[in-house]
């Protein structure tokens, strides 16, 4: 397929991408998503409605009436390599970089093998739907038009909402689900999946799923099979949620949902676990349908967390088996923040910021408290930091509103249990926002408030306090360097890694690529190397199960005495 880059803009506003310059006019069909409050129905996260509206211009984002400053403050950001200087305060708080162009809404990304980033979610005037394009982003290019690969839909799917997960035996992206319009009506779910082929930006349609999936979970399992839970099938509650597809979806009033798994092996395809069937775990019951909050257990068994507070073990061989767990949590919606801290161990936010941990370790689960959150971040992202920190930012207590919205992020440390804020950014991010690690450790977020209060077509990267000195200048750190790395191992592998720094190296990490949306990161994980260190050489072995390190691809962190981190090399671990 011809890759299609969006031209570079008029000379009058060189700092701008053109896609960034003609929106402060535009009219388009926004999907509306219903509700209010901290426990408000599910009918807020369901958006089969089309309403038309005035695209609404964030303060933040970029447009033809931008002040000079913001053309500036971006043009610098587009270089490749940007790390702003931020204030005395960056070397505890961090610093939020300028607000950036994006050329269509973040609402999926993907960190692909190669360091480059797929982001999809809407076209480029920002509209949800059928004629979606998507963004291949290369972070070492900057975030300037040439950074950009602008790509159009080639498959006919409409992959607002799917699910994705990056395949571990060839770094290309599976998609599955999304959604579908029947007479004029959207809100129905999709049974196609597409496959996004990095190597030559191209996207290729695959083998259907047995059910249609709006919203579902897609998690790469200790086999490299993948798993999809959940989504949304229709509106017509004559089908019933546990039958496959088939036949023509009369209209109706009542949704249903898929609360029967599937997997999908690269040689096999699709099979169906038609054994364990469940509303609560993640079928109909009080949104558990809404990205399954799921991840993989040491054990290489699946753990499954409702919204209910009810703990699930799924084992997906043969026809599956389903087995509640004795704990219980406390109750939760679709739109707060879990996240594998460590391997085995869970932290969610629940109703009110009750702050929640999950030992899975063991045979059957260990819940306590840590700190609660100080924010209710409805539609806030979670996302592991290279240290292992987990940094919250965005979201608003009211939900997709600018009431309570949260411009400040925080930041919870496992070692501690303790949250402490850290840089605010410049503009609001709601509903249909996403975060995502990148190699050289900083975060993007972008996207959010759609449908609702904006249409964000823009970014700010967020650079953590361990890329600044401790000297109260808000200087950019000198960073170590890995010099060498292997590209594949295996489990329980020893290997070295080759380095340049000028002091010893004190920590190394390894962070799994992310694959995010819908403030959900179904296959992030992360876990500490032990290692020695001679003569510019570290000797390391990479963990000894799937179970703890499922295949696929990590961001392979050093830190040197000061705690900087070297940029990441990506490694695959796999059979």
């Amino acid at each position: 397929m011809k890759v299609v880059r969006i031209p570079a803009p008029a000379a009058s506003h060189a700092a701008l991408p053109t896609w960034a310059l003609r929106l402060s006019c535009l009219a388009f069909a926004a999907l509306v998503a219903c509700g209010g409050g901290q426990d408000s129905p599910v009918s807020m996260i369901e958006e089969d409605q089309v309403v038309s509206t005035a695209a609404q211009l964030n303060d933040g984002r970029l447009h033809p009436l931008a002040s000079p400053q913001e053309r500036a403050a971006a043009a610098r950001a587009a270089a490749p390599g940007f790390i702003p200087t931020g204030d005395p305060n960056a070397q505890t708080l961090g610093v939020f970089g300028p607000v950036v162009p994006w050329p269509l809404m973040p609402i999926h990304q993907v960190l692909m093998p190669d360091g480059r980033v797929l982001t999809y979610g809407s076209d480029i005037t920002g509209i949800q739907g059928g004629g979606l394009h998507y963004a291949v982003w290369d972070p070492t290019l900057g975030t300037g038009a040439d950074a950009f690969d602008v790509l159009p839909t080639v498959t006919g799917t409409d992959l607002f909402c799917a699910g994705q997960a990056l395949l571990p035996d060839t770094g290309d992206v599976l998609i599955v689900g999304g959604t579908k319009t029947i007479n004029g009506q959207r809100g129905y779910g999709t049974e196609e999946t597409n496959r996004f082929e990095g190597a030559a930006n191209t996207l290729v349609s695959g083998a259907p799923m047995a059910y249609r999936r709006w919203y579902p979970t897609l998690l790469t399992l200790a086999s490299g099979d993948q798993l999809t839970l959940g989504g949304r099938i229709d509106k017509d509650s004559t089908i019933g949620g546990l039958t496959p597809l088939g036949g023509a979806i009369p209209e109706a009033a009542t949704s249903t949902y898929a609360s029967t798994p599937e997997v999908w092996s690269p040689t096999a395809g699709w099979r169906t676990l038609s054994a364990i069937p469940s509303d609560d775990a993640y079928g109909a019951t009080t949104q558990s349908w809404y990205y399954p909050r799921a991840w993989v257990m040491p054990s290489g068994k699946v753990f499954v967390m409702s919204t209910t507070g009810n703990l699930y073990q799924v084992d997906s061989t043969g026809a599956g088996v389903l087995t509640k767990l004795k704990p219980k949590v406390a109750l939760s919606n679709a739109r707060l923040q879990s996240v594998m801290y460590q391997p085995g161990k869970i932290i969610s936010v629940r109703t009110k910021a009750s702050t929640t941990l999950i030992d899975i370790n063991g045979k059957q689960p260990v819940v306590t408290q840590t700190t609660p959150t100080s924010r209710y971040r409805q539609f806030g992202n979670a996302t592991l930091l290279a240290d292992g920190q987990v940094w919250l930012n965005g979201g608003s207590a009211d939900g997709n509103v600018t009431t309570n919205d949260y411009f400040v992020s925080e930041t919870w440390n496992p070692a501690t249990g303790a949250w402490t804020d850290g840089a605010s950014a410049t503009v609001a991010r709601l509903y249909h926002s996403s975060a995502l690690l990148l190699p050289d450790g900083s975060v993007m977020t972008g996207g959010g408030g759609d449908p609702g209060p904006f249409t964000n077509l823009n970014a700010e990267i967020y650079y953590p306090p361990y890329l600044y000195l401790k000297d109260g200048t808000g200087t950019p750190a000198p960073r170590p360097t890995i010099t060498s790395a292997p590209d594949v191992l295996g489990w329980a592998q020893p290997f070295t890694v080759g380095f340049s720094s000028a002091t010893p190296i004190s920590r190394v990490t390894l962070v799994r690529t992310g694959t995010v949306t819908h403030d959900f990161n179904s296959n992030q994980r992360f876990q500490e190397l032990a290692f020695t260190q001679s003569n510019g050489q570290l000797s390391l072995k990479t963990p000894a199960t799937s179970g703890n390190a499922p295949p696929g691809y990590y961001m392979l962190f050093i830190f040197d005495g000061n705690g900087v981190p070297a940029i990441a090399r990506v490694v695959k671990i796999a059979t």
